[in-house]
């Protein structure tokens, strides 16, 4: 499956990303990417399948192909993670992040966050702005 659509995209990432969150922490996950793509659907996919941005890609994407193990499994999740991309797209959804272009799992604690501004503590997730 070739990866073109901003729904594809986005709901893919909130799947991968996101799927174990509760829906405001969803909501957080797609605020960021599209906060990354400048709030444009046409930039979704680029944003989203950019090397490095988001784990799940490396090994689930090839070029702009879906490989097979990245093909959502849980029906449910995967019918969730649609609803909030077409919300989010539809631009019906304020930005409740704060302009948030970053997010890692609580678990975690790169480098990269010492030179952010945090805003919000959502789930697993914490959210960050730049400085």
């Amino acid at each position: 499956m070739i990866l073109t659509s901003a729904l594809l995209c986005l709901s893919l990432n909130l799947y991968h990303e996101s799927r174990g969150e509760m829906i405001p922490g969803q909501y957080a996950v797609a605020m960021v990417t599209m906060n990354r793509a400048n709030s444009n659907p046409d930039n979704v996919c680029k944003v989203v399948l950019k090397p490095h941005q988001f784990s799940w890609t490396t090994k689930m994407v090839k070029g702009n192909q879906l490989t097979q193990a990245g093909e959502p499994k849980e029906e449910h999740a995967w019918s969730v993670a649609q609803t909030i991309a077409k919300v989010v797209l539809s631009g019906r959804f304020r930005d409740f992040t704060d302009g948030a272009k970053f997010y890692h799992a609580n678990y975690v604690k790169p480098k990269w966050r010492l030179s952010m501004v945090q805003t919000k503590v959502l789930g697993h997730h914490i959210f960050y702005r730049q400085a």
